[in-house]
């Protein structure tokens, strides 16, 4: 199995994938051909970087198509993506470094100090860099049903928040409570309000959209009331 060849590429090219909206009222309209292409090409470039299989890859981006990109490049050549939240502090960047050691760092580019900061010494990307799609399509590679696929990390109520490793399955998982729960439905618009980074948006920010043909907003700005 894999859900960048299951989900993705099998998606008709032209079909909308993603709606983004920035801070300043701009709208793009993304369609599964362009996340398919670019997430291809990120994936060969974090290859090139070290992050194979099962090796970890931290995103610390907000709500943005490039977020989109680097988790659907993980899921392609079977890295591990640990979604972070751009509030984190270094310190707590530095904690989450310390128990799963990534192999590569994907950040915003207002957020690199912040990276730096936390004491992370292997490669740290820029997301957006176009230089980083200036690399041949990675294919997608057969994975287990088993193999790892995710890492969220608890809230830290009761204690220091704790790593949890999910498998590829738990990505096709998400197909039951995206019906059940979410109620996405195809050809529908679905926004999950949770920041990148959480396990909430980690499944339904456009994992289960797309399980159900919807497409995914994605909102990055601060809350405006």
């Amino acid at each position: 199995m894999n859900f960048a060849r299951e989900v993705v590429d099998s998606a008709p090219r032209e079909r909308p994938a993603l709606v983004a909206l920035d801070g300043e009222g701009n709208r793009r309209e993304i369609p599964f051909g362009e996340v398919a292409d670019r997430s291809a090409r990120l994936a060969s470039t974090l290859a090139r970087h070290g992050a194979g299989r099962g090796e970890v890859v931290m995103t610390v981006i907000g709500n943005t198509p490039e977020w989109v990109d680097a988790m659907v490049a993980c899921f392609r050549i079977g890295a591990v993506a640990l979604p972070c939240n751009e509030q984190l502090r270094p310190k707590d960047l530095a904690s989450r470094i310390e128990r799963v050691a990534p192999r590569v760092v994907l950040a915003a580019e207002h957020l690199i100090d912040a990276v730096a900061e936390s004491g992370f010494d292997g490669p740290v990307m820029v997301a957006g860099d176009e230089r980083l799609y200036d690399a041949p399509k990675a294919p997608a590679v057969d994975l287990a049903a088993t193999d790892p696929a995710l890492i969220t990390f608890t809230s830290g109520t009761a204690g220091e928040p704790k790593p949890i490793r999910h498998g590829q399955r738990y990505l096709h998982g998400q197909r039951v409570q995206a019906e059940h729960w979410f109620g996405a439905h195809a050809g529908e618009l679905c926004w999950c309000t949770a920041a990148s980074g959480w396990s909430k948006s980690a499944r339904n920010a456009f994992i289960a959209p797309w399980l159900r043909g919807a497409a995914a907003l994605l909102h990055d700005a601060r809350f405006d009331p």
